[in-house]
């Protein structure tokens, strides 16, 4: 059997009792008021061990597994705030989380059968308008962010405050305009005016076969926007190289052959609680979060004070790949190798269906398991359109079918006698011969 979940206020009682960590005290003789440090991570003095209670809470309550979980301090806090909040015992007494020099909270636990500490549920605002808000390109909410949630963007938003808006100055010039007619766009901007989105059956640059006939990622992306779960922009993106998801505005590129996918602004937005949160988040985005073809992987940094995230899936599970992208240098987020690999293995009956999704979320931790992706301002769905057609072709009969032995696959002749597993053996030995050449 398991070890069962601890009650947060005697294992809370234990930690302050024994002095665990800076910060972390009793206030009074009579151990009913308490400080916690509410330090943000985007600040620049942040360090691990002011999160270290919320993490050693999340391990003890089993949200979190070192060395198989992404190490996430934002859901770490949140969990342990939502813990306390659940509590009828306890009472936020004074909350100093925005103060600059000290940010913290004062919890005070109240005598029995006092009921305080309780969570408000999400509150409705309804905005109607005369006539169908879609067709103007507006996003339709029926319920404004919760009270968790607005605490939590309250933070995001103060540490962007503090922290100095000259990050976000480059020292490249502006790269040229670009119209995007259908061809590579470098430094171009991608914005289709809002209900009149680019057709997305339109032919690209990349294929399959292109694809497996090179040693290195050769797609194109189709990049859609969700701005709280409502979809607001869809592109076709065809540059190999990859983009740039850049706020409204001029922006000078530090990467003139990326193509810039611009977001809309927060004018989309019908309720106004959202549009402000919305319009101050992307004035952090700064030059915005870069995705980049390096080799068989795709990498992705941020450039602006904006924290971003990224994960494999809109709706994760315990141990979810996903984290926070880095702003010196890239993460890889996607390995063509393994993604062979596992469509090898799909395709022989010995795995399950290889996943070709990115999802990205600006501003906000993921992957979460407790708010969905519907709730969170800006989600980016990034699709490889080759990777994609990959996994279709593997499909379009059904892998099992695709084992036996001639079966010809007359989706790609050019894929050749040996068909999609032939050729996709090949690219895999060619890769392991000679990488990235």
């Amino acid at each position: 059997m398991g070890t069962p979940k601890p009650l947060i206020v005697p294992w809370l009682r234990q930690k302050l009792d024994r002095a665990c960590y800076p910060g972390v005290a009793w206030l009074d003789a009579g151990r009913t008021r308490f400080r916690v440090p509410w330090k943000h991570g985007l600040r620049q003095d942040a360090a691990p061990e002011d999160f270290q209670l919320f993490q050693d809470w999340a391990i003890d309550s089993g949200s979190y597994r070192p060395g198989q979980d992404a190490p996430v301090p934002a859901v770490w806090k949140r969990n342990f705030r939502s813990a306390l909040n659940r509590k009828p015992g306890i009472r936020v007494l004074h909350d100093h989380s925005s103060d600059s020099a000290d940010p913290h909270k004062v919890y005070e636990i109240l005598p029995n059968g006092a009921q305080a500490g309780v969570e408000q549920p999400p509150s409705a605002v309804v905005h109607e308008t005369q006539g169908d808000a879609s067709s103007h390109g507006l996003v339709r909410s029926g319920v404004s962010v919760s009270s968790s949630q607005a605490e939590e963007l309250d933070e995001v938003l103060n540490a962007l405050a503090l922290s100095s808006p000259e990050e976000d100055a480059l020292c490249s010039p502006p790269a040229p305009a670009a119209q995007y007619v259908g061809e590579v766009a470098t430094g171009g901007a991608l914005s289709p005016e809002l209900g009149g989105f680019l057709p997305l059956e339109q032919p690209g640059l990349s294929s399959p076969d292109q694809l497996l006939a090179s040693n290195v990622l050769v797609t194109d992306f189709e990049v859609r926007v969700y701005y709280r779960g409502q979809l607001v922009q869809q592109t076709l993106v065809p540059n190999p190289r990859g983009f740039r998801l850049v706020p409204p505005g001029p922006m000078p590129s530090p990467c003139p052959e990326l193509a810039d996918v611009v977001l809309p602004g927060a004018e989309v937005l019908l309720d106004q609680v959202q549009a402000n949160y919305m319009a101050r988040l992307l004035q952090g985005l700064g030059a915005g979060v870069l995705l980049r073809a390096e080799g068989a992987a795709l990498c992705a940094s941020r450039q602006g004070r904006l924290h971003a995230y990224w994960g494999r899936t809109e709706t994760p599970t315990p141990g979810a790949e996903g984290g926070e992208l880095p702003k010196a240098g890239y993460a890889p987020l996607y390995d063509m190798q393994r993604f062979v690999r596992e469509l090898i293995q799909f395709i022989e009956g010995q795995g399950s269906s290889p996943t070709y999704e990115l999802w990205l979320c600006l501003g906000e931790a993921w992957p979460d398991l407790e708010r969905p992706w519907k709730k969170k301002l800006i989600m980016v769905q990034v699709v490889p359109t080759a990777l994609r057609a990959l996994h279709e072709l593997s499909r379009a009969r059904g892998a099992s079918s695709l084992r036996a032995e001639g079966v010809e696959l007359c989706m790609s002749a050019s894929l050749g006698e040996a068909g999609l597993l032939g050729a996709l053996r090949d690219w895999e030995e060619r890769m392991e011969s000679e990488p990235y050449g």
